[in-house]
């Protein structure tokens, strides 16, 4: 595992982006907000708002005051030219659509290609109750082919259509062909559809407060019908998430991301009512994607994962450091389709269902987690294909810790994991369960605790290696393949200590499990001497037991089977 970075390297990255940002991003300077010092128009009515923007010029400060406000406009405020700055008083409802208008705030490179645009400081509010049926996308800020834009410390609330996906006004939009965009320190609540939604490319979303919102708070695509424009190299980091009544807190969708692109979802803060914290989901590929150091609370159980990874493919995911609690649904869900996925150092508190849940994806490493009060099993391999299960701490699970299922060879490592308060009161349930072929499981330490057996392996089992495992309580292992080995356990296994013959010597022994090939035996005491060791078979050919003759009548035997 030291090729994952450790918990910590990112907890300061919301503080290396304001860095990135600039000392004084989310702050409207004394400067600024003078009428007329540096500024070549200052906004006191509507009229003069929209001429302002009609007639913008390149390099243009626009200062907006609080004077008359709300502006009621009646059209969008374009910015189409390079160097403009916006500049508000931190009013929440600065600009206010009027009745009818069918628009939405700003939209930046709508018409022309433009670049160096700020907008800082601006209230929006998009007056639901007043549009059409009709006007669609009203977002508060849009940036469509524009790059280098900042938008900082602004308000933007109650976009229209109000709570309609799809086609429901979004707080902020970077569209498909937007570039080095910063949105940072926005208020974003009570919007129509998502709060910020980004389809561009080197995109740092960071600092914002998005809540009270229909779908995403934050989403790493842009939702067009059933085209999804993904982004690329972004970075959402920081953030203060809750409350969607039909979406997860963050998530991606659609196509590939561009070579060399990634999306990076770190130290954000979720909690309220929402689906899952993310969702990788929908059709469309991903890849490169890290889910790092987020921390979320699901308020109002609903049954979804924490984050859950079922688009149609997806690689180089890697989910660490994230700290979730009370999720209806699975902690973590990775589905068909995954591959090269990293899944560690994870904090999974009083999940509904499953802790972990591997369905169908392969190459991976589930390590160093801690699954506390699952409603189902602990980690649960499901028809899933060579994967890592290495020093989970796996406790209160009311199913078994650590399932492996499917059809046939998964080649699995389950190795070194603790699993402890497992199953109900009645035993039904194990510590490990194999119902699949060609894995290793080796090294776990499985505390009974009024639990089941400690390791089961079932119909379907078989070519398995069971290595230097350990459990509390006596008899708790039961590997029933003649395929499989098993060496080194705490209790033994197949171990017959004080065995006594009969009066002409005879000793029988039917082994714990039936082997392919014929095991080695080892004695401790032999009742005088060995004179004779006859094997027994199964009607398949297997090895089951043995006969062993020895000198003395009645003579004591301990009998100690290797699995080799």
């Amino acid at each position: 595992m030291g090729g994952i970075p450790r918990r910590g390297v990112l907890r300061r990255t919301a503080g290396l982006a304001l860095a990135f940002a600039g000392r004084d991003v989310f702050a409207t300077t004394p400067e600024e907000t003078k009428a007329g010092r540096f500024a070549d128009a200052v906004i006191t009515t509507t009229s003069a708002l929209e001429s302002a923007f009609n007639d913008l010029s390149a390099g243009d400060t626009v200062v907006i005051t609080g004077e008359n406000a709300p502006y009621r406009t009646t059209q969008w405020l374009d910015i189409d030219v390079d160097g403009v700055t916006v500049v508000g008083p931190d009013i929440p409802t600065l600009v206010k659509p009027a009745d009818g208008a069918n628009v939405g705030g700003f939209r930046i490179g709508h018409h022309d290609h433009c670049e160096n645009v700020t907008i800082r400081g601006v209230g929006y509010d998009g007056n639901p109750d007043g549009q059409r049926p009709s006007a669609k996308l009203c977002h508060g800020i849009v940036v469509k082919d524009a790059e280098n834009v900042t938008l900082s410390g602004n308000y933007l609330t109650r976009t229209h259509p109000y709570h309609e996906h799809g086609t429901g006004g979004s707080g902020i939009s970077a569209e498909k062909e937007s570039r080095n965009v910063r949105i940072l320190g926005n208020r974003i609540r009570d919007i129509g559809d998502r709060g910020i939604q980004v389809g561009g490319a080197n995109v740092l979303v960071s600092g914002n407060v998005v809540t009270d919102g229909l779908d995403r708070s934050i989403s790493c695509d842009v939702w067009r019908g059933f085209d999804h424009q993904q982004a690329r190299n972004v970075a959402i980091v920081g953030n203060v998430l809750g409350n969607n009544l039909e979406g997860s807190l963050t998530g991606i969708g659609g196509n590939d991301l561009q070579a060399g692109g990634y999306i990076l979802i770190a130290s954000n803060i979720g909690f309220g009512y929402h689906k899952s914290f993310c969702h990788v989901g929908f059709g469309g590929r991903a890849r490169n994607v890290r889910i790092d150091g987020n921390v979320s609370v699901q308020e109002e159980s609903a049954d979804f994962a924490g984050v859950s990874l079922n688009i149609e493919r997806a690689t180089n995911v890697t989910v660490v450091d994230n700290d979730l609690y009370d999720y209806g649904g699975t902690g973590v869900n990775i589905e068909k389709g995954i591959s090269d996925f990293v899944v560690a150092r994870n904090g999974l508190y009083d999940v509904g269902s499953d802790g972990i849940r591997i369905t169908g994806a392969k190459d991976g490493i589930v390590a160093r987690n801690t699954v506390s009060e699952t409603g189902r099993a602990g980690i649960l391999l499901d028809d899933a294909r060579y994967v890592a299960v290495e020093h989970n701490d796996v406790r209160g699970a009311q199913r078994s810790g650590i399932v492996s299922r499917g059809n046939g060879t998964t080649n699995h490592e389950i190795s070194e994991n603790r699993v402890r308060k497992y199953g109900r009161s009645d035993g039904y349930y194990q510590g490990i369960l194999l119902q699949t072929r060609e894995n290793v499981v080796r090294g776990n330490r499985i505390y009974r605790s009024g639990g089941g057996l400690a390791i089961v392996e079932t119909d379907g089992g078989g070519d398995n290696c069971y290595s230097e495992n350990w459990a509390d309580g006596t008899s708790p292992w039961r590997i029933e393949s003649a395929t499989s080995l098993v060496r080194g356990h705490v209790p033994a296994f197949d171990v017959h200590r004080g065995v006594v013959g009969d009066d002409a010597g005879t000793v029988s022994v039917r082994f714990d499990k039936s082997y392919a090939r014929r095991p080695k035996l080892t004695f401790g005491r032999v009742g005088g001497g060995i004179e004779t060791v006859s094997y027994t078979k199964t009607k398949r050919g297997a090895f089951d037991g043995v006969t062993i003759t020895v000198e003395s009548s009645n003579g004591v035997l301990d009998v100690f089977v290797e699995s080799v």
